[in-house]
């Protein structure tokens, strides 16, 4: 005799749908299809719609561990091309983190019967700026998700007052959820790194060899990330005697590199600036990094922070809130306000970077930020335990 299942309970997973602008090398991309390798496919399900239209360099792996990537260009068709994909895909709960949008991509998930409807904020302002459209896109946003959103998350205490309200806390459906480090990498590129002489490397006239510093600045082609900004502080750095290297990871557009390099050459520094595209090694790389430089506009929670934390590289990065939430934790971060002269942000960074942490201490990097809120596990158990509420009851 067949046992019968307790009423009210499921026996199929989760079906989760993701809604982000492109499935690229990027903090909120990876850590979602983190979240996917850990996931159990008989708890949940997790797909991801693309708000950007376009492929993305990590769409094959996402399909390769079981979860599908789908193309919903953000225009005035999407309400009827996501519509369909709803009826298609029939997920339980859609899970928006595309800013402002969010609240259209609710409104059509509310209209085709999904009960968990969740916004997740990553940054603290929208990338439209300040514009007139840009703030009645914003405010036409917080319109449909007040009216839509039966969850709202944020990655930062900074984030949510920056795109939501400052009054949060009173809002129930509100709750910051920091952004996760998977550890395991990091540990191993710890773990791979050559001890350090004991005695000073000399040359053959017995005078001491520096190693050049080499200044690590993490990011997509966008302006909000400012990486002009650190080309200008590493030249300073070079002016002022230092032999320093920048190099740049992350996704490049054509004309963004042109006129990074066209700067890098102006400043008589070309041959100190390199380009390394988008790299699945970025743990070695902050190891074998002297800085890491962050130069953004504006950030909610920036992930490489953390990375940078977990392996104890130093970090100098724009007075951001969202990095000092992660200041008041963990140490081995620096803040500098974005209208600071050139000259002090380069002899910030040479002294932050001339002395290179021991072993010893990554390791104890390491174990600090294993003990923070700022762990991968953390962030599944929070981020899973919103998906598994009980599901709202449909309104009239």
């Amino acid at each position: 005799m067949n046992p019968v299942p307790a009423p009210n309970r499921r026996t199929d997973p989760v079906t989760v749908l993701e809604v982000l602008p492109r499935m690229d090398l990027a903090g909120e991309t990876i850590r979602v299809v983190n979240l996917l390798r850990r996931l159990d496919p008989t708890e949940f399900r997790l797909l991801f719609c693309v708000t950007s239209g376009a492929p993305g360099s990590m769409d094959e792996e996402i399909r390769a561990l079981g979860g599908e990537v789908y193309y919903c260009r953000a225009d005035l068709r999407f309400p009827f091309a996501f519509r369909r994909l709803l009826r298609d895909v029939r997920p339980d709960i859609v899970h928006a983190g595309v800013a402002a949008f969010s609240g259209v991509v609710l409104a059509v998930a509310r209209g085709s019967g999904v009960r968990r409807r969740v916004a997740h904020f990553f940054t603290t302002t929208d990338r439209r700026g300040d514009t007139v459209s840009g703030r009645l896109r914003r405010t036409a946003g917080r319109v449909l998700l007040d009216a839509f959103a039966t969850d709202l998350l944020a990655v930062s205490e900074a984030a949510m007052r920056g795109q939501w309200r400052e009054s949060w806390r009173l809002d129930s459906r509100c709750r910051v959820i920091y952004n996760g480090v998977e550890l395991e990498p990091f540990g191993v590129a710890i773990a791979g790194q050559r001890p350090m002489p004991s005695l000073p490397e000399l040359d053959e006239f017995g005078d001491v060899v520096t190693q050049p510093l080499t200044v690590l600045h993490i990011a997509r082609p966008d302006p909000v990330k400012n990486r002009s900004r650190a080309v200008e502080i590493v030249a300073t750095m070079c002016t002022r005697g230092f032999d320093a290297r920048l190099r740049v990871v992350g996704r490049q557009s054509e004309e963004e590199t042109k006129g990074l390099l066209t700067l890098a050459r102006g400043l008589g520094v070309s041959d100190r600036v390199e380009f390394l595209g988008e790299r699945g090694d970025v743990p070695k790389l902050l190891v074998n990094s002297s800085l890491l430089l962050v130069t953004s506009l504006r950030e909610g929670l920036p992930s490489v922070v953390l990375e940078a934390c977990a392996v104890g590289t130093p970090v100098l990065s724009s007075d951001l809130p969202g990095v000092a939430e992660i200041a008041r934790v963990l140490p081995g971060i620096t803040m500098l306000p974005l209208s600071t002269p050139n000259e002090i942000w380069a002899s910030t960074a040479a002294d932050l970077a001339i002395v290179p942490p021991t072993l010893d201490e990554r390791r104890e990097a390491m174990r600090r930020l294993r003990r923070s809120p700022f762990t991968m596990e953390n962030w599944q158990r929070d981020i899973t335990a919103v998906w598994s509420q009980p599901q709202p009851q449909p309104q009239p």
